[in-house]
């Protein structure tokens, strides 16, 4: 799923605090008829010289630099001023010309300030509750609805916890959401038996980190590991215990290899490949050693069949110095043939070539 950028999200929510106040000043129209004429002025005060520049300073709050970090906030305090400054207006149209100005705003101020500015389930439960109580206070002051004004607070009180239980289901399946597609991410790069990179993650780290070391001339190394007579194991122990080692196998490529800048991954079965940046010669052929010695540590043993009495791997090392220029394919093949070399020369051991332009 695709993640929306911090500037495009600020210009989308400043779109529907425009558009927030359009609505109020489009609602104006037919709330005037509905008025009688000595509370036009303080309604037009209420929505003109209150309501309205209180979302006109939000949206010149979207330009500031900490808007983005702050905005659920902001939001949430703009639903509490614009739904108290509504119980205001419903307190004076009462109080001055015995007028029950309808509270249905309320309801649509919370709706349009959860959804269309998104504000997250616990400040929208946060502004529900203090709105609610709001609506009480106002009722007990002002007993605008008469006989209904237990209806009233209970529809106010309802419809808002409606709204916030909405949003509780909508956050709910967007987590949902965005934890699968990070799951699925992560299968569509993770080798699942390893950890390691598959062969695709695998071969675009490699690429990216190959044409980072040409532009800033540093040396470069591609390896290759097969762990030796697999499939005899496999065949003498159960694909289990083959699972088992190769899985410690690319255990102790993460003991050896464990720079930020080192790329590892399961090539394919039981061989993998470890591309390292920055590193000469002799430093990429001492860690392929400690990787010979590290196998050579856990004495597991092998099948009756095979080479050596112990299980242990062959590698293959194509280097690239500083300066020159390649691509990843070239230095695969070079691995690959050095590693050929390795196991031609009787398994457990290292060869390291150096890539030369053809």
């Amino acid at each position: 799923m695709d993640v929306v950028s911090p500037h495009k999200e600020t210009v989308r929510l400043r779109l529907a605090l425009i558009v927030g106040a359009l609505l109020i000043c489009g609602f104006m129209w037919a709330d005037i008829v509905l008025l009688p004429d000595n509370l036009h002025d303080t309604y037009f005060f209420n929505r003109l010289y209150f309501q309205v520049p209180t979302i006109v300073l939000v949206v010149g709050l979207s330009y500031a630099p900490f808007f983005y970090a702050k905005r659920h906030w902001i939001f949430t305090l703009l639903m509490v001023v614009l739904t108290l400054s509504n119980f205001g207006l419903i307190h004076q149209s009462w109080i001055e010309a015995n007028f029950a100005f309808p509270y249905e705003g309320t309801i649509l101020y919370a709706f349009y300030c959860v959804f269309a500015l998104g504000i997250p389930f616990k400040l929208a439960l946060l502004a529900a509750l203090i709105n609610v109580i709001g609506f009480v206070l106002l009722m007990v002051v002002s007993p605008v609805y008469g006989e209904r004004v237990m209806i009233s607070s209970a529809f106010v009180a309802g419809s808002l916890f409606i709204c916030v239980y909405a949003k509780y289901r909508l956050d709910r399946v967007m987590e949902l959401l965005v934890s699968s597609n990070k799951k699925l991410a992560k299968l569509s790069r993770i080798d699942s038996l390893t950890n390691l990179l598959n062969r695709r993650a695998l071969m675009q780290r490699s690429e990216a980190l190959l044409s980072l070391s040409i532009r800033q001339s540093l040396d470069f190394a591609v390896i290759m590991l097969d762990l030796d007579d697999f499939k005899k194991y496999n065949d003498a122990f159960g694909h289990q215990k083959g699972d088992d080692v190769i899985v410690m196998q690319a255990d102790l490529m993460r003991e050896i290899f464990k720079r930020q800048t080192d790329v590892l991954g399961r090539y394919g079965g039981e061989e993998f490949m470890v591309v390292v940046s920055g590193l000469t010669r002799k430093q990429v052929y001492s860690k392929c050693e400690q990787m010979s010695m590290l196998w050579q540590s856990r004495s597991i043993a092998h099948a009756d069949t095979a080479t050596h009495r112990w299980v242990t791997c062959s590698i293959g090392i194509a280097c690239m110095e500083k300066g020159k220029s390649t691509s990843l394919e070239a230095l695969i093949q070079t691995a690959d043939k050095a590693l050929y070399e390795a196991k031609s020369a009787g398994k457990n051991t290292i060869k390291l070539e150096s890539y030369a332009n053809p």
